[in-house]
């Protein structure tokens, strides 16, 4: 195989590697707290609220939560240095969010937009969901 060749090859096999979700995301997790929120949400807090219990699957190409169903969902990952980026990124002090200083960002785009856009990991059981405005605390189920 020729050197250029290979190397379109192996750029096409990483690229699509990424568009799934990374195996420390794939599996079911279930909503245990609402951390925080932006000043305009799209839910109030007793909806929000309402929330905890619930379960968030992800599966390496489908994303599904509540009523939102992601079809087709490819994965972006980022690290971001986690107050400055907060504040810029969402406008808001994020105090009460307990994530580490430089966050692991999973941006989740769908087929069709279902509201289901970031997840930020916390650490290998805990993730931070943000919906409609708030920011949501998941433990992975096993």
């Amino acid at each position: 195989m020729k050197p250029t060749l290979f190397f379109s090859a192996l750029l096409l096999s990483l690229a699509a590697h990424a568009q799934q979700a990374d195996h420390k995301l794939v599996g079911i997790w279930k909503i245990t707290a609402v951390l925080d929120s932006q000043d305009t949400t799209s839910l109030s807090s007793e909806d929000a609220t309402k929330l905890v219990g619930k379960t968030l699957l992800i599966e390496s190409q489908h994303v599904h939560f509540d009523d939102a169903d992601c079809k087709n969902a490819s994965f972006k990952m980022a690290r971001h240095r986690f107050y400055s980026y907060f504040v810029k990124q969402y406008n808001f002090e994020p105090k009460h969010l307990p994530l580490p200083d430089y966050v692991q960002e999973v941006a989740i785009e769908c087929a069709s937009p279902v509201g289901i856009n970031f997840i930020y990991l916390r650490d290998r059981n805990q993730i931070v969901l943000f919906w409609e405005g708030f920011f949501l605390n998941a433990t992975r189920q096993k």
